[in-house]
Formats: C-alpha cells, sequence, structure tokens
C-alpha cells in the first residue's frame, strides 16, 4: 500500500522555534516528532513572501523559473509540473487545506482534487481543526497526498487562552509557536494513521525585535489591525505615522540603521533574505523512508523537496523543465555524501508595506555554506552585501567593499544563475487578468498588505 502523505507548511515558523539552545515556547509534540524524524537543522526557503517560496515548494523550481517574485503580479506558469501533479500522476488522491494569499487564482490549486483556501481565522483550535482531524483519521480515497498550510504563527499571531502566560514564552510570537504545537499535538499524536509520511516545514521566516522600541512596535500591530478592518481611514494615518516615525519620504525607501531594528519588527518578513526571515524547520518522518533521530546539517533548500519526495516514494518525473532542487536521500541515507561548494538561492520582493514593489528594490541572492550574498535582482546598482555567516552569523557587517574577490566570485555566480534561468522564461511569465488581480488585492487588502 503506498502511504499518505501530509505536508504542513507553517507561515512564518522561525527554525529556531523548532530546535536550538535558548527557546523559550514550549513544543513538546513537535520536540517528539523532531525525535522520530530526519531533521534538516540547514534548511531554506526560496524568498521571504508566501506566494513566491510556496510555489517553488510546490514545484522545485526556484522563482527566477516559475516567476512568481511577488505577491500580486504574476501567476504560475502552466507548463511548470508540480508536486500535486506528481502525486495525482501516481494514483493519489490529492488535496489542499490553505489560507493567506495562496488564492486558486496563483495557480497553485493545480493538481489537487480538492483545493480550498479559508479565512485566516480558521485555525486548528476552531472547527476547522476538527474538520482536519476527521479527513487526516477518517475514511476517504487514499493513499492521499494533503497539503495543509496554518496561519497560527503569521501576524496576528494566534494564542488560546491556556497558552497566553509568561512560561510559554515573552513574547506573543513564542506563545503562539507554544499553542500551535499543543494543536498540532491533538491533530496529529493521537494515533497517527499507519503508513502515513509527515514532511513539517515553514513557508519562511519572521524578524523579531532585539530592541525595546521595536518591541514596542510589535505590540502595536495588533491594535492598527484592528482598527483598520473597522476604520479604513485608519491606514492613512499608519503610513503618516510611519513616515514621521522613521523619516521616509515614502513607505519604499531604506531607513537608517539606527531605526532598522524597529522598522524591521513592524514589517515582519519579506524585506530581505537574512537568515531569520529565510531559515526553515524541515523535519521528514516516514518510519522505512527517512532515518529517525538523524539531524543534517548539509544547506538544502525548499526546492530539493519534490526530487526527494519522488526519490523515497517511487514517484517517476517525466517532462520539462528540470527542478532546481537535488535529490536527499543520500545525504539522508549515507554520512559521507556531500554537498560541497553548493550555493541555494533566495529573493525577497522587498515589499516594504506595498504587495507591488517597483522591480528594482527586489533583491536576489545566494548562499553559500560560509557566505551570504545580496544585491538587486533587476537593479545592479543597488549596494550589494556580503556577510560571512562564520565570523558574524547575524550578518551585521558588510564586508563587500572589504573582500573584492569573494564579493566578485559570489557576483558572477549569481549572475550567471539569473541571466541561464530568468532569461528563458521572461516571454513566458503569466500576468493576472484584470479581474484576478482585483481578486489578489481584495485578499491582500483584508491580510494587511496592501496600504
Amino acid at each position: 500500500m503506498k502511504p499518505n502523505v501530509l505536508l504542513i507548511m507553517i507561515d512564518s515558523l522561525r527554525a529556531d522555534r523548532v530546535w536550538g539552545a535558548g527557546r523559550e515556547c514550549q513544543t513538546p509534540f513537535l520536540d517528539n516528532l523532531r525525535r522520530r524524524s530526519t531533521c534538516l537543522t540547514r534548511a531554506f526557503s526560496t524568498a521571504s513572501i508566501t506566494t513566491t517560496c510556496t510555489t517553488s515548494l510546490l514545484t522545485g523550481v526556484y522563482p527566477l523559473i516559475h516567476g512568481v517574485h511577488t505577491l500580486a503580479r504574476h501567476r504560475l506558469r502552466p507548463d511548470i509540473p508540480t508536486l500535486a501533479e506528481l502525486f495525482q500522476a501516481h494514483g493519489y488522491h490529492t488535496w489542499a487545506e490553505t489560507t493567506g494569499p495562496l488564492r486558486p487564482v496563483t495557480g497553485l490549486d493545480r493538481g489537487f482534487d480538492e483545493y480550498r483556501c479559508r479565512k485566516y481565522t480558521e485555525w486548528l483550535d476552531t472547527p476547522f481543526g476538527e474538520s482536519m482531524f476527521a479527513r487526516i483519521h477518517g475514511g476517504g480515497p487514499r493513499p492521499w497526498f494533503g497539503f495543509l498550510h496554518l496561519w497560527e504563527t503569521h501576524f496576528p499571531r494566534r494564542v488560546t487562552p491556556e497558552y497566553n502566560h509568561a512560561r510559554y514564552g515573552r513574547n506573543l510570537y513564542d506563545r503562539a509557536v507554544s499553542s500551535l504545537d499543543h494543536q498540532l499535538g491533538r491533530l496529529l499524536g493521537a494515533g497517527l494513521p499507519e503508513n502515513t509520511v509527515v514532511i513539517l516545514t515553514g513557508d519562511h521566516g519572521e524578524y523579531l525585535s532585539k530592541s525595546k522600541g521595536g518591541k514596542i512596535l510589535e505590540g502595536l500591530r495588533g491594535p492598527f489591525a484592528w482598527l483598520k478592518r473597522r476604520a479604513p481611514a485608519v491606514r492613512k494615518l499608519k503610513r503618516f505615522a510611519l513616515k514621521t516615525l522613521f523619516r521616509t519620504k515614502d513607505t519604499t525607501e531604506r531607513v537608517s540603521k539606527r531605526d532598522q531594528d524597529s522598522y524591521w519588527a513592524w514589517l515582519g518578513h519579506g524585506f530581505h533574505i537574512f537568515d531569520p526571515l529565510v531559515q526553515v524547520p524541515l523535519l521528514m518522518y516516514g518510519p522505512g523512508l527517512f532515518p529517525e533521530s538523524a539531524e543534517i546539517s548539509h544547506l538544502v533548500s525548499h526546492v530539493d523537496l519534490l526530487p526527494t519526495l519522488a526519490s523515497a516514494l517511487g514517484l517517476q518525473r517525466t517532462g520539462p523543465p528540470a527542478v532546481s532542487g537535488i535529490d536527499l536521500m543520500p545525504l539522508l541515507q549515507t554520512t559521507s555524501a556531500r554537498t560541497n561548494g553548493r550555493a541555494i538561492y533566495m529573493e525577497a520582493a522587498d515589499a516594504r508595506m506595498t504587495a507591488q514593489p517597483k522591480p528594482e528594490q527586489w533583491l536576489a541572492g545566494l548562499r553559500t555554506d560560509r557566505y551570504k550574498y545580496a544585491r538587486g535582482l533587476f537593479n545592479e546598482a543597488l549596494e550589494e552585501e556580503l556577510y560571512d555567516l562564520e565570523h558574524d552569523p547575524a550578518e551585521r557587517k558588510n564586508i563587500a567593499s572589504g573582500t573584492p574577490e569573494v564579493a566578485g566570485a559570489m557576483r558572477a555566480r549569481l549572475r550567471e544563475m539569473i541571466q541561464s534561468s530568468l532569461a528563458p522564461h521572461a516571454e513566458t511569465e503569466i500576468h493576472y487578468t484584470t479581474e484576478e488581480l482585483a481578486e489578489v488585492h481584495q485578499r491582500l487588502e483584508e491580510l494587511g498588505y496592501m496600504e
């Protein structure tokens, strides 16, 4: 019997909340799942916004190829196969429960027999959770492939009353992780159906403030969101307040270094490719498929998931294009496997409070074992950034000008990747129609992305 496969993607879930020292959140279910799974401790998304990185997760190709760079500009090209189509072709019943911006209009519904984009307020502690339990544990067509997108750790964070206490985290984010862990335990812990594979990851990370001012701004996001839903005029007040507070001419201008922490805390994600914004947890549970209690520290990307599942489950892939990722099974099965010299691609729309940033603001970058490099995706005149992650894991010191040889090598490598991937597909990008764009904008306004 083919196994069921459940892919859980938790929006804005940072990797350092699933493992590592110094965690304040309480995650007994995730801790137990990690002990029974293969844990990839250096896994990264391809972007720091949901639509872009989810498209890569479900197609195995970088944004340079699938063309979905922002929340509201392009939809998935029809010639790119999806993970759901792959499972469907091998006899699986496919279903998806998504939320946030992942409307069917994005093209991500392709290959799913059932695709539902619910309101983000349908959390696991609501009747939605009961329906998901029935779907996963009940009858119905088998085998199935399910894609479950959760919103609990995205702003506004969801914390059930019993977890809104300091012992579950000093900030709202950590309490939301603790609360979600309990709900995941209710959903999956009580007798997961036999012969079920579980893949758990985040779509991207989240920036959490380190300063007092930033933490105050984080606390104000909730009241502002509440007011916006009830008084649209508050949006103008918010824009004025941000421009005044951060002394910007417009909401897309970079703020001073002194104000960056507070500003980034307000944005949360989407503005850069720093590790906290793109490093994600990746747990692979499947007795007989993935080693238990294994930690893999190789550099991996979301684009590796499709070829890895295809290899592990014997799903033969056909047709172009070739995926950007690699099959991780050799890494999981032997300690002698290596990925030396690998560079993974990632990007940011640099949204700065708008769902449609100007193309010259988009960032693109590469991450290797030691370095992180970033520059403008379409505008190389933007200041390039280079960080030595071995000596500067917090990415605070830009050494691009001080190490021209390394910066030059990374620049050339990124330029080659962009030219070889972006140019052949430039004329095949699929734009939204006027009606589709209006639908996307309405959804983004509901979520607070559109200003």
